[in-house]
């Protein structure tokens, strides 16, 4: 079972970068996606082998059992070994399947192996988990399949982002990420019909400033579903005071959307925010009366006077931000024509 020290306030340390011929550990504790879809999974591992990595695949990428892959235990296990032999842990997929995972880790292990772990979607309780339990900073960003299994590789934005957040090529004590440029959430059914580069979007979706203003501190979120799953539970991964709080509302319509931030605002996450920032929301849907205005149902919850921005790309579209969950940024909304920043920070080595 899980053991650990009680979580964590002090700010989290960053993983060592990757060197240029890392050795790359793939894990799969959410769905058997590598074996439903093997075609893109060996893209996906193929386009890490081109740019020199080595590839370890767990075995938990080569097994469909029951609604998942291994046991929960063997998942976990699989973790602590690749977190320990490998230079990264890169997630396989997204799903529905890690959190029974969750109570087996040793989040003190994870701590003292030190290495960056990848992932988003289902795999955003855990890499909102490591700050706080292990004291780790861990990475939203791209997966196996669903980003680096592109028909013709990753989008550039992807891979140049994640260069520049994980490579140790790219040294660096503030940044401010690409937010702008084309991007598609056009959804091809994986090894049958994406032998292409996805096109098209619902709608343009651009960087917004939805209320003025400026905030610094650690970046908390990722997926609103995924993280509702341990609110309320002894693992909930609870957002230090001051966080810059990052949500991804995937394929939802205001109405849920209202009902999944409500939950949030009488948790009291929001009140530990210190600005707010919504991705751009792949397969956004209206309410039944035809309303779509997320921007004003964020505006609705949010706390008056924080910082709030919209239409960056986070998650389940392409391209996408590896984010260091955990790690330092600062929030620019300066003028309500103008795009925000979302700019990153480092301590010096």
């Amino acid at each position: 079972m899980t053991t650990t020290a009680e979580p964590s306030t002090a700010p989290a340390r960053w993983p060592a970068p990757l060197p240029d011929d890392a050795r790359l550990g793939v894990w799969a504790p959410s769905s058997p996606a590598p074996v439903v879809f093997p075609r893109r999974f060996g893209r996906g591992l193929d386009a890490l082998r081109r740019r020199g990595h080595t590839v370890v695949v767990g075995d938990s990428c080569r097994t469909a059992r029951g609604p998942s892959t291994l046991p929960p235990a063997a998942l976990a296990e699989e973790l602590h070994t690749l977190l320990e032999e490998t230079d990264a842990v890169i997630a396989a997929v997204g799903g529905w399947t890690l959190t029974p995972v969750l109570p087996h880790l040793d989040f003190d292990r994870i701590g003292r192996a030190g290495t960056p772990l990848v992932g988003y979607s289902d795999l955003t309780s855990l890499v909102n988990l490591l700050p706080r339990r292990s004291g780790l900073v861990a990475f939203h960003g791209p997966m196996v399949v669903s980003e680096w299994g592109e028909a013709d590789g990753p989008w550039e934005a992807t891979e140049t982002e994640f260069d520049r957040v994980l490579s140790g090529r790219h040294p660096w004590t503030e940044r401010t990420v690409a937010t702008a440029g084309d991007w598609s959430d056009e959804n091809l059914f994986w090894d049958r019909e994406d032998d292409r580069r996805r096109h098209g979007n619902s709608g343009p979706q651009p960087p917004r400033t939805l209320r003025t203003g400026t905030a610094e501190g650690p970046l908390w979120g990722g997926s609103l579903l995924v993280l509702g799953l341990l609110l309320g539970t002894p693992l909930w991964p609870e957002p230090a005071p001051g966080s810059i709080l990052f949500l991804e509302a995937d394929g939802m319509a205001p109405d849920e959307f209202w009902a999944r931030l409500e939950q949030f605002r009488l948790a009291g996450v929001l009140d530990r925010a210190a600005g707010v920032i919504l991705s751009r929301i792949s397969g956004p849907r209206p309410t039944s009366t035809g309303y779509a205005g997320h921007d004003e149902t964020l505006l609705r919850v949010v706390p008056d006077g924080l910082p709030v921005a919209a239409g960056l790309p986070l998650g389940h579209a392409d391209p996408m931000l590896t984010l260091p969950v955990g790690g330092t940024a600062r929030l620019t909304c300066q003028d309500p024509a103008a795009a925000p920043r979302l700019t990153l920070l480092r301590p010096r080595p």
